[in-house]
């Protein structure tokens, strides 16, 4: 199972220059050897490992044993330990979600807290594959067949060519013992009723399934990369003035792709289904308009694609004023006060890639802010940040030929911070100017 670990690793570019691999670790058999693969490899790899452990106080005294048990694993193996508990159920209550959604919410943003580099999740060939089923029983789009991914963003999944079935293998001829979930024994999950009443039954047909399913995921995983990447072209060259221009969309394929990054960027924090973007698609020829989760819509006017928060004006934009003064650094040496806000502000010109431009947010835009310790995409940090819906399109960024530099009312990227050393600094003078009506 190491030469399929190491196979991944390079294949997939998991650990790329990232030296410290955090493993969710639940106790299971995909965790445990995940973690010992790990470690047996660390040298090879040059990574420092540790793992994480959430208790989501979902089980009781099963969770608890689930949790010492990871514990005692770690101790074993000398690796640093990092473990919570959150109760999921109160959560899950008082964000009106699922059980398994909120526990997804929660125990993903406790594995961001601990990260020190790159999380290793232990999914699996059979876990891709059931994703697959799941998703295509839904009706789900060409991306919802590629499966689980093996990397995305801090989140890398070493074990995604090995099957469950070499991972018990590994945990036998090892000796590693695990703990078992009581819930994935039970068909009251979806995700169960498949792997214990659809799978075995692929299974007989071909016993070597999610060996061939990755296979397809492979092929399709290409053809998805090559759509999008047409998406992304037409979207950078077809918004202006946070309106997409829908009066000559490509072929439908790439349109839908269009429709959708569009959409789900302006929206923020929703993901919409295929229904929603089949409606906007069939507007985009003659206009119309259609409701969107999130108390939003989608409106076509004289060929302009634009998605507004329900009971505002199509024409209401946010605007803001932005100038630039470049000079030789003396903010640590003339006793001019340095504060957060100011260096929110100034950048490291020498630091600044090719052409810089002031420009609003795009498909696609990430930053790591200075002081953070990871990069996000704009979408997400906009989420987290609670900017305004109807603000984040017109809100500006300043990019350089590499990406997002400075953020207005944000901060600045890591690589072009100004510090003692800056030899030349951009100072942005920025404000809000006003709510205006066309």
């Amino acid at each position: 199972m190491e030469s399929l670990v190491l196979k991944a690793i390079e294949r997939y570019s998991l650990i790329d220059k990232s030296h410290n691999v955090t493993v969710a670790l639940s106790g299971g058999a995909d965790s445990v050897s995940l973690l010992n693969v790990l470690v047996s490899l660390k040298d090879k790899l040059n990574i420092n490992v540790s793992a994480a452990h959430l208790n989501h106080m979902i089980r009781g005294e099963e969770a608890i044993r689930d949790e010492e048990f990871a514990r005692i694993c770690c101790e074993k193996l000398g690796v640093p330990f990092f473990c919570e508990r959150i109760d999921v159920p109160k959560y899950a209550k008082e964000h009106r979600l699922s059980l398994e959604a909120a526990a997804r919410e929660v125990r993903y943003s406790f594995l961001r807290r601990v990260n020190t580099g790159v999380v290793a999740t232990a999914h699996t060939a059979s876990d891709s594959l059931e994703t697959v089923i799941f998703n295509l029983a839904r009706g789900s789009s060409l991306k919802g067949l590629c499966g689980i991914p093996a990397k995305r963003d801090i989140f890398i999944r070493p074990l995604i060519l090995c099957t469950r079935a070499e991972v018990e293998k590994y945990c036998a001829e090892k000796g590693l013992k695990y703990v078992t979930d009581s819930t994935n024994l039970s068909d009251d999950y979806t995700r169960n009723r498949i792997r214990h009443n659809f799978i075995p039954v692929l299974k007989e047909i071909n016993p070597a399934v999610e060996k061939a399913v990755s296979r397809t995921v492979e092929g399709l995983l290409e053809d998805e990369r090559f759509l999008s990447s047409l998406a992304d072209k037409f979207l950078s060259e077809n918004v202006n003035d946070g309106l997409l221009d829908v009066s000559l969309l490509p072929d439908p394929a790439v349109a839908k792709r269009v429709i959708k990054k569009f959409t789900e960027t302006a929206v923020g924090g929703i993901t919409l289904d295929n229904r929603h973007i089949l409606e906007i698609y069939g507007i985009c020829k003659d206009g119309g308009r259609v409701s969107l989760p999130g108390n939003m819509s989608a409106a076509v006017k004289n060929g302009l694609l634009s998605i507004e928060k329900n009971g505002i004006h199509s024409g209401s934009k946010h605007t803001y004023r932005v100038e630039t003064d470049c000079r030789i650094n003396d903010l640590f040496t003339n006793g001019e006060k340095i504060n957060n806000l100011l260096l929110k502000n100034s950048l490291d010109c020498d630091n600044i890639i090719g052409k810089s431009v002031i420009r609003t947010r795009m498909p696609g835009d990430s930053i790591r802010l200075a002081g953070k310790g990871c990069t996000k995409s704009l979408k997400k940090l906009f989420n987290e940040l609670k900017i305004p819906q109807d603000e984040r399109d017109t809100l500006p960024v300043m990019a350089d030929d590499k990406g997002v530099v400075w953020i207005y009312g944000v901060g600045v990227a890591a690589r072009c911070a100004v510090t003692k050393k800056t030899e030349r600094v951009m100072i942005i003078n920025a404000s809000d100017v006003q709510n205006i009506t066309d």
